[in-house]
């Protein structure tokens, strides 16, 4: 049960039933519910509103397991683990730092536990060894409890129905995180019994991560489907939106819509990214544009690898992003970043590789290592970067029938998915010949993506520039002027002239105005 939902506050009713019951009246309407009906029906009361109240009522949903009877407690370990989880969100502990106790181990391997037990210590497991890293680990404990679930009778799958929805976006999410198959099966399950179940926050937040796995992959039709499954359903409000924020960001992206990108991320801004920091970074570096927006988000890039730790930055789905948002801000920095040993690289980092060999003019390396990402059995983003690359090689070499067939394989999965973020993958003018090499007209859409110098110009001088991006770190006034060199009262008359530049009335505006416009 112990799912890190989120939910809404407002209520209606305080009848146990199909209503939802208000967090100071949950603890004595589970008490009186436990006296005359029993244990049974007042622990599923704490569980249906387990995701609406957990991080808005963390103190009430408290007080309403601990209105349990003992017997509860016995039956169910499990309660005993959401009230440790809630003690320590309450004591000031963030919900990912929650680890399950030992004792649960014991009580599965002694055959005491039920399938509720079962589900939750492993969905509990899942969790705390994805949250450190072992990826490997996670996955283990994901499908175990997925296994134990297709052996379970259909009267015990029945008796767990209202908290399957939350431990399938656990396994989900474990499985996306460690690169494993089989998460978008678990989003769209926790979806439909969600659904069923009516619990309807934990269902827009199974649609969400959905929708990103979609979009991420460059499935952007479906992702689009998703997202708006998603967005049909009332907002929890809190960290789960950002996933909602994230993927609308980075389908704008995709489209062309440089502007609106920037709305949502800002609008993701400040909410606690939790699991979506490395994605976050990633879109971010996506939207950036030219060295000032790139050395933004490098800054921020640095301190949350150093942070976490390389062996989180770099397991699993995390490194895959950071390692995509590095590709992308190297190559806003110019020139590009060192070529990679294409050894034992996924798909996604081969196309990295092969854009670094081909910028060097190392174009035979490019195609070689290009080929196994542009296999039809890859993600759309992925095949579509490794036959643009591989396109452009060709030209390079004198090849133009192999340039044209890749190019035109490329173009025909961009305009069928409207992915045309991928165009970046080439320099502007070789995309230019390559389309018309082949052929074709590249979309109005992909022009956005073809020169930083298209976009709003400010006529920031450099010293302008690099107080914004300062501006951008928060740090205090009086750091920034050390750190340049020049007096607190210099770099507030360079903030003045900024500021009237951009029609800004604070660092946060400036800040905003450009992120807005696409310059970061």
């Amino acid at each position: 049960m112990v799912s890190n939902g989120n939910g809404s506050a407002s209520d209606s009713d305080d009848r146990p039933g199909t209503a939802w019951v208000a967090p100071h009246r949950l603890p004595g309407v589970v008490a009186s519910t436990a006296e005359r009906e029993g244990w049974e029906p007042a622990q599923a009361l704490v569980e249906r509103h387990w995701d609406r109240y957990v991080s808005s009522a963390p103190a009430r949903l408290l007080e309403a397991i601990r209105a349990l009877p003992g017997d509860a407690f016995i039956e169910r370990p499990t309660m005993l683990v959401a009230a440790n989880f809630l003690q320590h969100v309450l004591a000031g502990g963030k919900p990912g730092t929650f680890s399950h106790g030992e004792w649960l181990d014991s009580a599965t391997d002694s055959g005491r536990a039920t399938l509720m037990d079962t589900l939750g210590l492993f969905t509990g497991k899942t969790a705390s060894l994805r949250t450190e890293g072992r990826f490997a680990e996670s996955v283990r404990a994901a499908l175990q409890a997925h296994s134990a679930l297709e052996e379970a009778t259909a009267r015990e799958r029945a008796a767990v129905s209202v908290s399957l929805p939350h431990y399938r976006i656990q396994w989900g999410r474990s499985l996306e995180l460690g690169n494993a198959p089989g998460a978008d099966r678990e989003y769209e399950e926790s979806y439909d019994l969600a659904m069923a179940t009516e619990q309807p926050a934990v269902a827009r937040r199974a649609a969400a991560q959905f929708a990103w796995l979609l979009a991420m992959r460059g499935r952007l039709n479906f992702a689009e489907t998703w997202l708006a499954r998603s967005m049909a359903l009332a907002p929890t409000g809190g960290r789960y939106e950002v996933v909602v924020y994230l993927t609308d960001a980075l389908l704008k992206l995709d489209r062309g819509d440089i502007a609106g990108a920037g709305r949502e991320l800002s609008r993701a801004h400040g909410l606690e990214v939790g699991e979506y920091w490395s994605a976050a970074l990633w879109v971010r570096a996506m939207h950036a544009r030219g060295p000032a927006g790139a050395a933004i988000v490098e800054n921020e890039l640095f301190e949350e690898v150093n942070r976490r730790g390389k062996a989180l930055a770099h397991g699993g789905a995390h490194g895959r992003y950071v390692r995509a948002a590095q590709a992308r801000l190297s190559a806003l920095r110019r020139p590009p970043g060192e070529d990679t040993s294409t050894r034992s690289l996924s798909a996604a980092d081969r196309v990295i590789s092969s854009a670094h060999a081909y910028a060097k003019g190392r174009y035979e390396k490019a195609i070689t290592v290009a080929s196994a990402a542009a296999a039809a059995s890859e993600p759309p983003r992925t095949q579509c970067a490794a036959l643009l690359v591989t396109a452009a090689a060709e030209r390079a070499l004198g090849r133009t029938r192999h340039a044209a067939d890749a190019f035109a394989q490329a173009n025909a999965l961009i305009e069928h998915e409207r992915l045309y973020s991928a165009y970046e993958c080439v320099p502007a003018p070789d995309l230019e010949r390559l389309a018309s090499l082949a052929g074709v007209t590249v979309p109005l859409a992909a022009a956005l993506y073809k020169d930083d110098r298209d976009l709003p110009d400010y006529s920031l001088t450099k010293r302008e520039t690099e107080v914004l991006t300062l501006l951008a770190t928060e740090k205090p006034m009086a750091e920034i002027a050390a750190g340049l060199y020049i007096s607190t009262n210099t770099l507030k008359a360079t903030v003045r002239r900024l500021y009237r530049k951009l029609g800004a009335s604070s660092r946060a505006d400036a800040v905003e105005i450009l992120r807005r416009d696409g310059r970061f």
